[in-house]
């Protein structure tokens, strides 16, 4: 009777603990979510693993996670962010491993191992195992910012500054190839070059960190909030499946015309996902 009692009173107590555990995570995601609808925390800002981001497009698919989750024991990033010298509270974290590129595509295995929100001091810290990183804050605004890192073995801390700035513009028009004639609805994505490990590598980033969207009946597309650097701009027309790539630094003032190539007659032909939008913006 004691041995079942005793083991009752076990199973009870860890219910508890797990029940905890998640509400605080649940109230975590809420606080994120409304972005200044309340009080900022007064601690160090809030980390959980692994965060689900609602905000984003359905069309934009998610990174996986880790397949192992960090604790304070494997070491922590001390994560601050400024905003003209200043802390920026709530600002959203995203925390990327960096694995090697997939033979088949070429491209990063990118996994999510972390995010959270910084407190009132700008600050957050979040447990990371040892590896290659790449870590982004946004806020509403502002332009993404971002950093690799490495973070070593044995357990250490490592000190990590992002700084947020007004973000910079793309504007301009796809056409026709050869005929110049307004091209609506063609799709276009724009990856930041963000490696200094890799410079001449092609540009790559997970996901949720590219910017895409469409031109309108007319041909013309507008992005707004995009940060400084080097871009990959990729587009294609209506029912192609041919992409045409170009380099684009922000900021300018220039507009660009795009000229895509016509859509393969009877090859690879279909239609556009969803209806033009009237304007382009930043995907985040």
């Amino acid at each position: 009777m004691r041995s079942r009692l005793g083991g009752g009173l076990v199973m009870g107590v860890v219910a508890a603990a797990i029940g905890l555990a998640l509400y605080g995570q649940a109230e975590d995601r809420a606080a994120l979510r409304q972005m200044g609808g309340a009080e900022a925390p007064k601690s160090t800002g809030a980390a959980w693993e692994a965060a689900p981001w609602d905000e984003l497009p359905v069309s934009v698919p998610r990174t996986l996670p880790v397949t192992e989750s960090a604790s304070e024991v494997d070491g922590l990033l001390e994560l601050r962010v400024t905003e003209a010298g200043r802390p920026a509270s709530r600002a959203q974290v995203r925390l990327y491993k960096r694995g090697g590129r997939l033979p088949e595509t070429g491209q990063v295995d990118w996994r999510l191992a972390g995010a959270g929100a910084t407190g009132d001091d700008g600050r957050l810290l979040m447990p990371a195992r040892a590896g290659a990183y790449l870590v982004t804050a946004h806020a509403v605004g502002k332009a993404p910012a971002w950093r690799e890192l490495v973070h070593p073995l044995s357990g250490n801390r490592t000190p990590v500054h992002l700084s947020l700035v007004t973000g910079g513009g793309l504007t301009g028009r796809t056409v026709e190839q050869g005929s110049g004639q307004p091209l609506g609805g063609a799709e276009l994505i724009l990856t930041p070059h963000v490696s200094l490990w890799e410079p001449d590598a092609r540009a790559d980033v997970p996901s949720e960190e590219r910017v895409t969207g469409q031109s309108d009946a007319a041909g013309r597309f507008a992005f707004e909030g995009l940060a400084p650097g080097l871009y990959t701009v990729a587009a294609r027309a209506p029912g192609s499946f041919h992409v045409t790539e170009w380099s684009v630094r922000i900021p300018t003032d220039e507009a660009r015309v795009l000229a895509l190539p016509d859509p393969d007659d009877g090859v690879g032909r279909r239609k556009p996902r969803k209806a033009p939008s009237q304007e382009l913006r930043c995907g985040i």
